[in-house]
Formats: structure tokens, C-alpha cells, sequence
């Protein structure tokens, strides 16, 4: 069943839509062929009166919500599309997958004293990870890592909206604070009640000084001198309350020292239902200070994959590391 805040935003858009539609028809010399689209949206909105809304036309069972959200006209689900929806769909994920990955940032790169690497592997061919680092000037950078609730395309959709939020906000020179503020009321005003997602924002300079806002996320791990510290979370999902002010975690790190981000997919993946868990992590992590940030994540993912017995990963995994260099 879906839930009822989908529906009823789903039933928003179609009434919308509907709306639109009738006003173009109004206006067009010739609009017969609106017509049809018309009927399917008159359809769709009687199987939502009926409580037939969001089961497959072929073998009833239900139809994918990301699907749904995304075009709220689909009648079938993937397994029983012909052909040509098949290779349609096909293309379309191809699509998103390399514009998701053309979001990402240089990857093994160094930038204003930091030296940088990140890891990411959606479970599908989109996902909800997503992470970014940003030159601000000749001093300073922003980071980002973020994990957006749900899976597949809509996820994906939301990563992009996030990536452009973010990406905008930067040129307003704002403190950290204020890019963690904005941003979950910018998403939270542009989304639907049930999207949200756990992130972290992150400044840092060439003297070695970074700010760090957890916004729900998992404890970004912190590692100087050969100790582990978890940094925990200093405010909400983005996207769950509209009005939330933030807070910044601040700490000096010394060339060698460096941070680790990462997303549930890498911690909560599990064999025989136990998780690889986060003691796990930082034991292992504990064992890496004199690695690049690139081998840095090497090892981690072989010790994740050697603890699956290299079964596949039920969500997406990303991990990013800054290290002072």
C-alpha cells in the first residue's frame, strides 16, 4: 500500500497537472491529441477513489514508488513492461547514472593543503549517496557527504537537488552554519514530507582548521596522532523541519591527521545479520594512519567486502577522505 503522504502529494501533482493540461487545451488550435493524456490522468486519479492506485495492471502486486513519484501515470510494474518501456527505461537509467556521476568531484585529488579521495558505489544504477568538495579560494574548501532517505531514481533526483542547493548557496559567502541552514530549508520548502537526508557539511583551511556541522548523519571519525575521536551529530536530517539552527564542531588537524566520511550502507551491511558496525570500522580505520587517502579506503572496502564474503551490498556505500597534507 502506499503510504498516505505519498498519495496525497502524488494526487497534488496530478490535479496540478490536470489543471495545466485543460489550460493548454483551452488555448491550442488543434488539441486532440492532449486528449488521451487527459483520460490517463482522469484514470489515475479514479483508481486513487477506487484504492486501486499503485497496483500493476498485469499482476497486481505493487508498482515501484520511486516510479510512481516520478511519473505518477505508470500502470505496470518493471517486471512486466514490453520492450520497447524495457530498453525506454534502459537508456533512461543510463542517462541518470552518468549525470549522477558527473556531479561527483575530482577524485585522488589535492586542494589548498588537503589531499582528498572518496569511494562510490550505488546498489543500483542511481542512488542516494552523493559527496562534493569545493574550492572556495586559495585558503579554504567546503566538503560534503550526504545520504538521501530511499533508494533508486527518486533518491537519485534528490541527490541532484541537493548538489545544486549547495553548489548555489556558495557563491553568498556564507559560514558554514548558515550552508547547513539554508540548505534544509531550501530542500524542506521543495520536497515532499517524507524526503529528507543526513549529511555533513565541512570547512577547512591551509592552516589545518576545520568546522564540521553533522546534520544526523553517521559520526564522521576523526584521526590525529594515531588516536580516534567520533564526531557526532550536531543537528537534524536536512528536510525534516523547515526552521532548524545549526551547530559547528571545530578542531585543528597537523599534516597526517585526516577525517573519514561515510554512509550507513558501508556500516550497516551485514552477514548472517550481523552488521560490519561501526567498532569494527574504527579498529580497522586505526590501522591505516600512515596510508594515502586512496589506500585509506582501499583497505577499508576489501576488509567490508572480505566480511560479506564478497556478497553484493544491500544500499549504497560512499566513503570520503580529507587528510592534511
Amino acid at each position: 500500500m502506499i503510504e498516505t503522504n505519498n498519495l496525497n502529494s502524488i494526487k497534488e501533482q496530478l490535479y496540478e497537472r490536470k489543471e495545466r493540461l485543460e489550460n493548454v487545451v483551452r488555448n491550442m488550435n488543434d488539441p486532440s491529441r492532449l486528449f488521451d493524456l487527459l483520460k490517463e490522468v482522469d484514470e489515475a486519479l479514479a483508481r486513487m477513489d477506487n484504492g486501486t492506485y499503485g497496483l500493476c495492471e498485469v499482476c497486481h502486486d505493487c508498482i515501484e514508488m520511486d516510479r510512481l513519484m516520478i511519473d505518477p501515470l505508470v500502470t505496470v510494474c518493471l517486471d512486466h513492461l514490453n520492450v520497447t518501456q524495457k530498453r525506454s527505461l534502459e537508456l533512461d537509467l543510463e542517462m541518470a547514472a552518468k549525470i549522477q556521476r558527473g556531479l561527483l568531484p575530482k577524485n585522488n585529488s589535492s586542494i589548498n593543503g588537503w589531499e582528498f579521495s572518496y569511494y562510490y558505489n550505488p546498489m543500483h544504477a542511481v542512488g542516494g549517496d552523493f559527496c562534493d568538495l569545493i574550492s572556495l579560494d586559495s585558503d579554504s574548501l567546503l566538503f560534503v557527504l550526504g545520504d538521501v532517505s530511499g533508494k533508486g531514481v527518486s533518491a537519485s533526483l534528490m541527490t541532484s537537488q541537493l548538489h545544486a542547493l549547495i553548489r548555489s548557496l556558495i557563491s553568498f559567502d556564507l559560514p558554514l552554519t548558515e550552508i547547513a541552514k539554508k540548505s534544509n530549508r531550501l530542500f524542506c520548502e521543495s520536497t515532499v514530507l517524507s524526503n529528507y537526508a543526513t549529511m555533513v557539511f565541512g570547512k577547512a583551511n591551509t592552516r589545518g582548521e576545520v568546522e564540521i556541522c553533522v546534520a544526523g548523519h553517521n559520526p564522521p571519525l576523526l584521526v590525529q596522532d594515531g588516536r580516534l575521536e567520533s564526531i557526532h551529530a550536531t543537528g537534524i536530517p536536512v528536510g525534516l523541519f523547515c526552521n532548524f539552527d545549526y551547530e559547528v564542531t571545530k578542531f585543528t588537524l597537523e599534516p597526517g591527521d585526516f577525517i573519514l566520511l561515510y554512509t550507513d550502507g558501508l556500516t550497516e551491511s551485514a552477514i548472517n545479520e550481523i552488521e560490519y558496525g561501526e567498532k569494527r570500522l574504527q579498529e580497522k580505520l586505526l590501522n591505516t594512519t600512515k596510508l594515502s587517502p586512496s589506500n585509506i579506503i582501499d583497505f577499508l572496502i576489501k576488509d567490508q567486502k572480505s566480511y560479506l564474503q564478497n556478497s553484493p551490498p544491500a544500499d549504497d556505500v560512499t566513503l570520503a577522505v580529507l587528510k592534511k597534507s
